[in-house]
């Protein structure tokens, strides 16, 4: 199961991790998905989608 909202299509980023030091490593970034339900459907969305779903009035 991938780590994508299927709401919004949001996916994995990367970036780097900083040290104090300032030595950079590499990392990834993922989506915080939920599994909630959206107009009586299931979905895995990101928390964002469900925030945004909340305020317009879907359940």
């Amino acid at each position: 199961m991938s780590r994508v909202c299927e709401v919004c299509g949001k996916g994995k980023m990367d970036g780097k991790t900083v040290s104090h030091a300032n030595n950079k490593a590499p990392r990834k970034y993922n989506v915080n998905l939920q599994t909630t339900e959206i107009d009586g459907k299931k979905v895995r969305a990101c928390t964002k989608c469900i925030k945004t779903a909340k305020k317009n009035g879907a359940n």
